[in-house]
C-alpha cells in the first residue's frame, strides 16, 4: 500500500533517538553521522531540538544521551491502558474455543470484581454480571489474585470480609486458604471447585502489568459435567497462555 504522507524531519529524529537507546555509551554528532550518514547538521538541529525538549542531555564531552522522558511518556501509556481492551480478544477466542463463559476481574475493595464478560456458546448462561463482586476465598478468579497479595494484604481482606461459607466445599481457614493459595502460586491457575455454588467449577489465572505486579484475573465458569478434574491441568495451561498474551500487552516482561 502506497504511504500518503511522509515527514522525513520526524523519520530522522525518530531513528536518532532509537541509536542513543540503543547504544550503551553517549553520542556526538559525529558518532551518528558515521552511523546512518545523515547530515552533520541536520542531527545538530534535532539534537538540539529533543535537548530543548527534555528527551535528550548532553554530556560533559559535549555527546549526546537519553533521558528518562520518553521512558515516562512510555510508562504513563501504559497506565492509561485499559485492561479490558487488553483482555477482550483473548477472552472472546477463550468463549469460542475452550466454549466456556470468559470473566476478566481485579482487585476492588479487597474482592475480585468483575469487569468484564463473555458468554460462552453453550445453552447454559450464568447469571453473573460486570460489576458483582465475589470473595477471595470460594472463587477462582479471587484466588488468582489473592496469591500474590502480601501477608499482610490478605490478612485485611480476611479481616474485612471472613470466609463465609457458601457451600459444604468452601475453605473455612485462613490456613486452609494460605495453603491453597501456595498452591495457585505453583501450578500458576486457581481451582473453584463448587465453592460459591453447588454444580459449578471455575478455572482462573493471574494477569501481570508491567510492573511485575498482578493487573487482574482471567477465569472461565462451568457446569461441573462439563469441566472434569482431570482436564484441569489443560484448561489451566491454555488460560495460562492467553493471560500472558494480556499481561505482555500491559507492558509485563518488556
Amino acid at each position: 500500500m502506497k504511504k500518503q504522507y511522509s515527514v522525513p524531519a520526524l523519520a530522522k529524529g525518530m531513528a536518532i533517538l532509537e541509536m542513543l537507546a540503543s547504544s550503551k555509551e553517549a553520542l556526538g554528532v559525529t558518532d551518528i553521522y558515521e552511523r546512518n550518514g545523515m547530515p552533520k547538521s541536520s542531527i545538530f538541529t534535532i539534537l538540539g531540538e529533543f535537548e530543548n525538549l527534555g528527551y535528550v542531555m548532553k554530556t560533559h564531552e559535549g555527546k549526546y544521551q537519553l533521558t528518562l522522558k520518553l521512558y515516562n511518556v512510555g510508562m504513563e501509556r501504559l497506565a492509561k491502558l485499559d485492561i479490558r481492551q487488553a483482555a477482550r480478544p483473548e477472552m472472546e477466542w477463550v468463549a469460542a474455543n475452550m466454549r466456556f463463559t470468559v470473566h476478566l476481574a481485579i482487585l476492588e475493595n479487597d474482592k475480585a470484581l468483575y469487569i468484564d464478560k463473555v458468554n460462552g456458546p453453550g445453552f447454559v448462561q450464568f447469571s453473573t454480571q460486570v460489576g458483582q463482586s465475589q470473595y477471595l476465598h470460594n472463587s477462582a478468579v479471587g484466588k488468582a489474585l489473592a496469591a500474590y497479595l502480601t501477608d499482610e494484604q490478605l490478612e485485611q481482606a480476611i479481616q474485612k470480609h471472613g470466609m463465609p461459607k457458601t457451600t459444604e466445599h468452601t475453605l473455612q481457614t485462613a490456613e486452609a486458604f494460605k495453603s491453597f493459595l501456595a498452591s495457585v502460586r505453583e501450578k500458576g491457575y486457581a481451582i473453584e471447585d463448587e465453592e460459591g455454588e453447588a454444580g459449578i467449577r471455575c478455572i482462573a489465572v493471574p494477569v501481570f502489568d508491567n510492573t511485575g505486579m498482578t493487573a487482574g484475573s482471567l477465569g472461565i465458569t462451568a457446569l461441573r459435567s462439563e469441566l472434569p478434574s482431570i482436564s484441569f491441568d489443560d484448561f489451566g495451561h491454555q488460560l495460562q497462555d492467553k493471560a500472558m498474551a494480556i499481561s505482555r500487552k500491559l507492558g509485563f516482561g518488556a
